[in-house]
């Protein structure tokens, strides 16, 4: 290639780039300088702002894939930082309580403050949750309830110079005073911190007024609700990193389209629309348990789970003790608006995952019967009591739990008086001022002195130690002479009420017939460590490890239990822990998981609702639940027949429970029990009864207790209403529809 071409192409690869960089150039001068104001303005009026997007939570279901807790789509007014105006908040609080008001709508306000004055605190014990977060706050903003000490008072009092006094050394006395000064100077706090404590109701509300610049011409109940409003705000830290706060859930599409109506009037105040849970069941409401907003402490152990401020975790129940399954876990968004806040863009940046379903060993038919057949039957009880005059007039509450002998699964745990899931915020200051304690779950916070449904353990801890045989025979006296020496005589029941005796009899004789002074002997014989052995090994007086928070260990009756207390425990009283008196105290579920331990041979499972959880779109199994054994015996076939055939005279002929029983198609084996209590002796024993079925091949296992409900006899039928539903359910050829088809 000669000269002239490579200059000829130089010259026009040159022209190119000048002709290229002349077009950068104007554009450049149209970008910044023709239409720079225009497309700066655009520029502005574009906002890109990230939101979470929360993830819906799990489902929870019956064993037969039946929803008890699911999820629905549902309206929330929600504060949106970026458009919140801080020089209205006030007025636009009291704008937005007002339409909520109106439409009957609770709002979240956790201030423990009455709505009213004069104020008062909700919380009955400052170690309640409400309480505890009140007082980090208050530690928080200490600045604001603190009072300075007059320092310069106290020196100026040190440095007075003292009067000329004849008896008086001038100079020591202005020098000790000035050493004072000094001290006083050094050592006296600036000022001296309140805590929640030292604040009265009326006090902290008018700090409140001040903290958040309320207008002292608003009314105090008009002050109460901005401070509410505002103190739920700061919990939930609302800012540019928690930017969404949520005022009140399950808005209903009136005050949605009041509030969008009225938008303009209230800057910051947005719709949003969430995953909400929906209860489709009435019952289990003490199993199933809340959903809530984080508490302020509770989000300190969490943050690093990545949980945030506002966001929903389990209360209680099992919602509490899945989270870990039932939780999603968020997603974000990108919306992007012009500056009148109109949305222009939205982009799903990172995809929500639902959390998983849980299923549950609960069925759902059982636990209504058991709920139902609670209330009506302790209903019965007490107008039969009034009416009669007799014992039970002043019956209570009650518990009943059905337990699967072989696995340990909860079938149903019923507590009465019970609560709505569904309307518990609406209702919470009533349940909460209940003497009867409905939110209160009797059947594993409830310890109760078992009676004679205690009497099997007494049997079996006789005869597995050698003791005493099935074929062993005692001879009942009507009353136990054997501590008479030092004046003590129990008497068999049977002596009190009729001065009659039960002759003589084995042990499964006096289970029977319940012969207290046959286990007065045996008891004796044996020792009380002999027995707590065994009751220990049957799990009674320890907690049971059931998944529900909550739950207590009672109270093993003897020498450990006495001397934890600085007590000692005296021969003799071994006859009345035999029998399930003395200081015996145990839960509902303790006892069923006895006797279902028991019946299998000797394998104690830990109780437990779960059966398996399900990925959120019913396609795989996450985890399959295997039994868990806590304690092994090998008891011997024939103990185990010798308590089932006592427990079986209890139901047939003339045992205490026949008329329950009689001519019932499933043969049974139960035991009833009336548990004296300590408070008054003027009110009615406990009514308690253990129970299993079938008798030839036990499948459950049965303990319903009513509080005050007279005998075990008078709470039988409870027992036989839930045996109705699960025996009814097991010959149905057409069971239960599944919801749901993954259930294995």
């Amino acid at each position: 290639m000669n000269r002239r071409s490579q200059l000829k192409r130089m010259a026009l690869l040159s022209g190119f780039l000048v002709v290229a960089l002349g077009l950068m150039v104007l554009r450049l001068v149209d970008l910044q300088i023709v239409n720079g104001a225009a497309y700066r303005e655009e520029a502005q009026r574009k906002i890109l702002r990230t939101y979470d997007q929360p993830a819906s939570r799990g489902e929870i279901l019956d064993c037969y894939g039946r929803p008890l807790v699911s999820n629905t789509l549902g309206f929330s007014i929600s504060f949106d930082y970026y458009s919140w105006e801080k020089e209205e908040q006030n007025q636009v609080i009291l704008d937005i309580c007002a339409i909520t008001q109106q439409a009957g709508l609770e709002h979240y306000d956790t201030l423990p403050i009455t709505t009213d004055a004069p104020f008062a605190y909700t919380f009955a014990s400052y170690e309640e949750d409400t309480a505890k977060n009140l007082r980090s706050f208050i530690e928080d903003n200490e600045k604001l309830w603190r009072i300075p000490v007059e320092k310069d008072e106290l020196k100026e009092t040190a440095n007075e110079k003292p009067e000329k006094d004849a008896d008086t050394d001038e100079q020591a006395v202005h020098s000790a005073l000035q050493a004072l000064s000094a001290v006083v100077d050094q050592t006296a706090p600036d000022y001296i911190v309140r805590t929640l404590e030292d604040l009265s109701a009326p006090e902290l509300m008018e700090l409140l007024r001040e903290k958040y610049d309320i207008d002292p011409s608003l009314s105090d109940g008009e002050a109460r609700l901005i401070a509410g409003v505002r103190y739920e705000m700061d919990q939930q830290q609302f800012s540019s990193y928690n930017n969404l706060y949520t005022f009140a859930s399950q808005v209903d599409v009136e005050t949605v389209s009041l509030v969008e109506e009225r938008s303009s009037q209230l800057p910051g105040v947005t719709i949003t629309v969430d995953n909400m849970r929906q209860y489709d069941t009435t019952y289990a409401s003490h199993v199933l348990g809340r959903v809530g907003k984080i508490y302020r402490e509770e989000y300190d152990e969490l943050k690093d789970q990545g949980y945030g401020l506002n966001d929903t975790i389990g209360k209680d129940g099992l919602e509490k003790a899945y989270e870990s399954y039932l939780r999603g876990i968020d997603g974000e968004k990108a919306v992007e608006t012009n500056i009148d806040g109109d949305i222009t863009n939205e982009t799903e940046t990172k995809q929500p995952q639902p959390g998983s379903n849980v299923i549950l060993t609960l069925d759902l038919d059982l636990q209504a019967v058991a709920e139902e057949s609670l209330a009506s039957t302790i209903q019965s009880i007490k107008e039969r009591g009034q009416r009669n005059h007799t014992s039970g007039w002043d019956v209570e509450g009650g518990a009943a739990v059905v337990i699967d002998i072989d696995t340990g699964g909860i079938l149903a745990c019923a507590s009465y008086p019970t609560y709505n899931l569904a309307t518990f915020n609406q209702d919470y200051q009533m349940l909460y001022d209940d003497p009867l304690k409905p939110m209160f779950n009797r059947a594993i916070m409830g310890a109760y002195p078992p009676g004679s449904t205690f009497k099997p353990v007494t049997a079996l801890a006789a005869l597995e130690s050698g003791t005493i045989t099935p074929s062993t025979k005692i001879r009942d006296e009507g009353v136990y002479t054997y501590y008479a020496s030092s004046g003590y005589t129990p008497a068999c029941w049977i002596w009190n009420d009729k001065r009659g005796t039960h002759g003589l009899l084995d042990v499964s004789g006096a289970l029977k017939y319940s012969c207290n002074y046959f286990f007065y002997e045996a008891s004796r014989l044996m020792g009380i460590d002999t027995l707590n052995y065994y009751a220990k090994q049957l799990g009674l007086g320890q907690k049971t490890g059931v998944e529900l928070p909550g739950e207590v260990a009672g109270n093993l009756a003897g020498p450990e239990s006495r001397e934890a207390n600085g007590e000692t425990w005296w021969p003799g009283e071994t006859l009345q822990a035999a029998i399930g008196q003395s200081e015996q105290q145990f839960t509902p579920i303790q006892m069923a998981n006895y006797m279902a331990t028991i019946l299998n041979g000797g394998t104690r499972y830990r109780p437990h609702f779960l059966k398996q959880v399900i990925s959120y779109d019913y396609t795989q199994v996450v985890e399959e639940y295997q039994p868990e054994v806590l304690a092994e015996m090998d008891i011997s076939e024939s103990t185990i027949e010798a308590i089932k055939e006592g427990m079986r005279g209890v139901v047939t002929d003339d045992g205490t429970a026949a008329s329950v029983f009689r001519d019932y198609p499933i043969a049974v084996g139960g035991k009833t029990g009336s548990a004296q209590t300590t408070a008054s002796k003027s009110q009615s024993a406990h009514g308690v009864f253990i129970s299993f079925a079938p008798y030839d091949d036990p499948q459950i296992a049965i303990f319903v207790l009513v509080e005050h409900g007279g005998s075990g006899g008078n709470v039988a039928p409870i027992v036989r209403d839930i045996y109705d539903a699960y025996f009814g359910k097991q010959t149905n050829p057409d069971p239960a529809p599944q919801e749901n088809t993954l259930i294995y």
